[in-house]
């Protein structure tokens, strides 16, 4: 019988598996930049400066919403897309629901890449956070612990989990010494990252990149290491619904991190060992979290009813029209929402077309409606097969 009850959770999960809590996540958000080459969005769109100056640069202009916020800014942007790609004879993209799914994780995914740390402001923070107590970076300093090696380490996140895994360390320290650990918050850990790589007296020319992050992965740490446990199964720790995890990696490493000293003396109380993270796990953990904080939609099948007439999808979706366009029920069958989406996007230049030719213009399209569609026209077509 298993006593330990985080292990047992995890037994759970192994066994029975967590549909009912967890969601789709990717295993791999950077893939959809094949399709963002693919279908010609780069020669119009930028990322952080690398690409067209037609549209925004994604870089900047930040997209933060899931794919029904995707598709409704795709649709209502049509539009204007359609002229300018007929000034400059480029093929309008056309989407799989893969594609679609694909696109939406990477877009979504550069917000959580964040910003470059600030040299400057890294050397502001290692003095203003006490770090120059403990420690010393540019050459050996005695009684301090010298920083200089994590120079080859380009991604805050291996310095993030480098103090995870020292906490305890430099907490008991730092009430020996009289100094409160220090809170982070925006982009610190970055700052502080890039002002030890400037000051090291590392002569080393090698250089370690943190990957990405595995949603996937780190959704199986969430579970491993314990943190269903206290967050999800039992209230020891704060809901992750009411935290807002939809920020970049290093405001969440901030977060992980100025939650620590409160997990350790809960998990003292429980007498469970405190976690520790190791290769990439940190950056698993960290993108697991910001894909499970993806902003949620609302929607329903009874409001995308009213909106299927509303819209004038009816008038050419109805039962002998004279487009030979097939009825609602016929429009799927659909594997999931982003075959929806694509097929949707892909319909639009076929409806744009009619619609002009009399004289309108194509509706305007929120999130919340384009998921009610959705459910819609799903539950219509499941019915008819």
């Amino acid at each position: 019988m298993l006593k330990n009850p985080l292990l047992l959770v995890a037994f759970i999960f192994f066994f029975l598996g967590s549909s009912a809590w967890s969601q789709q996540l990717p295993k791999n958000p950077l893939e959809g930049r094949i399709v963002f080459e693919k279908e010609g969005c780069l020669s119009c769109h930028a990322v952080n400066g690398t690409g067209g100056t037609t549209g925004p640069d994604f870089g900047k202009q930040i997209f933060s919403g899931d794919n029904y916020d995707l598709l409704s800014e795709m649709w209502n942007h049509s539009e204007k897309m359609l002229l300018v790609m007929a000034r400059t004879r480029t093929k309008r993209p056309s989407f799989t629901g893969q594609d679609f799914r694909e696109l939406g994780e990477f877009l979504y995914f550069i917000r959580y890449l964040g910003q470059p740390g600030n040299i400057s402001a890294g050397k502001r923070l290692f003095a203003g956070k006490e770090c120059i107590q403990c420690h010393s970076v540019g050459g050996a300093v005695p009684g301090k612990i010298a920083l200089d090696s994590l120079k080859i380490y380009v991604s805050p996140v291996h310095l993030a989990q480098a103090m995870w895994n020292h906490s305890n360390l430099m907490r008991r320290r730092g009430v020996r010494r009289g100094i409160k650990l220090p809170t982070f918050s925006d982009n610190e850990f970055a700052d502080l990252t890039a002002y030890i790589r400037a000051a090291s007296s590392l002569k080393s020319e090698e250089r370690i990149y943190s990957y990405p992050g595995s949603p996937t992965l780190g959704e199986k740490l969430f579970k491993e290491k314990g943190c269903y446990y206290c967050h999800v199964e039992k209230p020891v720790g704060p809901n992750l619904d009411r935290i807002n995890t939809n920020e970049s990696v290093t405001r969440i490493a901030g977060i992980m991190w100025n939650h620590s000293g409160k997990m350790e003396a809960a998990m003292k109380t429980m007498k469970q060992p405190y976690p520790s993270f190791s290769g990439n796990e940190m950056a698993d953990l960290i993108s697991y979290l910001y894909f499970r904080g993806t902003p949620k939609t609302a929607g329903s099948a009874k409001l995308g009813e009213q909106l299927f007439k509303q819209k004038g999808c009816e008038s050419c979706h109805e039962a002998g029209n004279r487009f030979n366009a097939p009825t609602v029920d016929r429009l799927g069958p659909f594997h999931d929402k982003d075959d929806f989406l694509a097929a949707l996007w892909n319909h639009a230049p076929r409806m744009e077309e009619l619609l002009l030719a009399k004289g309108k213009k194509p509706p305007v399209l929120m999130p919340n409606e384009v998921k009610s569609l959705y459910l819609f026209v799903d539950a219509k077509t499941k019915a008819g097969n």
